[in-house]
């Protein structure tokens, strides 16, 4: 909240400042930003020491994102003031979301000693260290918050976040089933307790929470004259399936297209033009339409993740045979001869995903971190990944590994290499999906806590039968992975050799 104009403090201070900071309260009342910032502005170039000014246009830079000039104004403020708890945790909260988390803790620290009791500044202190992995912590600044405000649903929510991270999944949703239970409209609540749901393989009520995010603020319901197919009958009619995020959620929910047709509907399929002549290869479909280009006409319309929630699917009935996707015969992409044994194992390796993912920095590892598995014999390394960066200025990664990159016009290119594979190593990411859609071999690299379709525990997928997984044993700890990995891979190229 912006912080008002306290009588005491308006004494001596120019009337001009005074009344430019009612204005900009004004202005911040109506969320009108721009006017309220040069308000602010104004008023504390007229009076330097206006502290509440300086508070409340660090706010709005927070709100736009323009942290460092959040952290200037909240950094002037505590100077103007030093006793200030809530410019303290304001600007601990704006540096952990630059990353400065040893500095963010300092300032959430001071804050805590100034206010021992706000459950708002431990909140905030819990969400630090959490950030950074530190999750001890923050579970215990979460819990201590609670003892000051039992009934904060969004305390309740960070708890259920931060025992899910640490592999506490059925306490996880103990603590966001509170969260929603004391305030049953809060989205990112129900999204979390998908999470927690799916992640213990309860599809049946982690899908149907996972409805809850077309009410979160950065989900966006497309708008379309036809109404949303919710389970009705679909015989002779016809249903408009359209993609939603990433390609590895595309390429693991298109296989239910062919249930879909079973209930005798005509099947249309909306997706990016990288996936379409994949997709062309999945069973049930009768048309696939590139996203952007002009829609037939259709009867009823669902988004793709929402599939398996109106067909019922449970873990075991999860359509998991496989192949469902195929590369086509007429992609015809040669994979290089590698300066290798005859017969050596040929293995595809993804270390990395889509960097703009927010969960990328748990999820990715570097080239250098693979190393230890380039050393071994009888193996023919090739690089799936898209922009293969890091490849290029690695000399060990560039001897090693023969890159693709440049034969990987679309997601069918890639699919034609994989074909060709014995094996794909792979983060998790979409390489990883469409190794196991296309029945290959493939090894997926799990951090500690993974994303809910991979569950908890086993080394198998209900999802992919082809595929092993390989987790981290502790947080952030791939070094174990790799070495297990190794182990594995060397065992594999052996027989393979022998084979051959």
């Amino acid at each position: 909240m912006p912080a008002t104009l306290e009588s005491q403090n308006s004494d001596g201070r120019p009337a001009a400042a005074v009344g430019l900071f009612r204005q900009a309260l004004q202005h911040q009342a109506q969320n009108q930003s721009l006017e309220a910032a040069r308000c602010y502005a104004q008023a504390l170039h007229s009076a330097p020491d206006f502290f509440e000014a300086a508070f409340n246009l660090g706010l709005l830079f927070q709100k736009i994102g323009r942290l460092e000039g959040a952290i200037e104004c909240y950094s002037r403020a505590v100077r103007l003031r030093p006793d200030y708890v809530a410019a303290w945790s304001n600007q601990g909260l704006a540096l952990r979301d630059l990353g400065r988390n040893p500095e963010a803790v300092t300032s959430l620290e001071h804050a805590r000693r100034l206010a021992p009791a706000s459950a708002s500044v431990l909140n905030n202190l819990g969400n630090a260290p959490r950030s950074v992995w530190r999750h001890d912590e923050a579970i215990a600044a979460f819990r201590e918050a609670l003892r000051y405000d039992a009934g904060n649903a969004g305390i309740h929510e960070n708890l259920g976040n931060a025992l899910r991270e640490t592999g506490q999944a059925a306490e996880a949703e103990a603590s966001l089933e509170r969260a929603v239970k004391l305030q049953p409209d809060l989205a990112e609540a129900h999204w979390d307790l998908a999470f927690a749901r799916l992640l213990q393989g309860d599809l049946a009520q982690g899908l149907e929470e996972y409805e809850w995010r077309w009410r979160r603020p950065d989900f966006s319901r497309r708008s379309f004259g036809q109404p949303l197919w919710k389970g009705e009958d679909l015989a002779g009619r016809t249903l408009l399936v359209h993609t939603e995020q990433g390609a590895g959620d595309a390429i693991q929910f298109v296989r239910f297209t062919a249930a879909l047709a079973g209930r005798g509907g005509r099947i249309l399929l909306e997706c990016p033009r990288a996936l379409a002549a994949l997709f062309a290869s999945a069973e049930g479909i009768s048309e696939i339409i590139v996203r952007g280009d002009r829609l037939p006409g259709f009867d009823w319309q669902v988004p793709l993740l929402s599939v398996p929630h109106r067909l019922g699917t449970r873990l075991e009935t999860i359509p998991a045979r496989v192949p469902y996707l195929r590369a086509g015969a007429e992609r015809q992409i040669s994979l290089p001869t590698l300066p290798v044994r005859k017969g050596a194992l040929k293995v595809g390796l993804v270390w990395q995903g889509n960097p703009k993912h927010k969960n990328d920095r748990n999820r990715s590892i570097s080239l250098r971190q693979l190393e230890p598995l380039l050393g071994l014999n009888n193996i023919a390394y090739y690089s799936l990944q898209p922009e293969s960066s890091d490849l290029r200025s690695d000399q060990i990664g560039q001897a090693k590994i023969a890159d693709l990159s440049g034969s990987m016009g679309d997601y069918a290119d890639t699919a034609a290499l994989v074909e060709q594979l014995d094996l794909v190593l792979a983060v998790d990411t979409s390489v990883a999906h469409l190794a196991g859609a296309l029945g290959r071999p493939v090894w997926v690299l799990l951090s500690f806590a993974p994303d809910w379709r991979w569950l908890t525990e086993r080394e198998d997928s209900p999802w992919y039968p082809t595929a092993r997984l390989f987790r981290q044993p502790a947080a952030g700890d791939w070094a174990s992975v790799i070495e297990r990995v190794g182990a594995e891979l060397g065992r594999v190229a052996e027989k393979i050799a022998c084979e051959r």
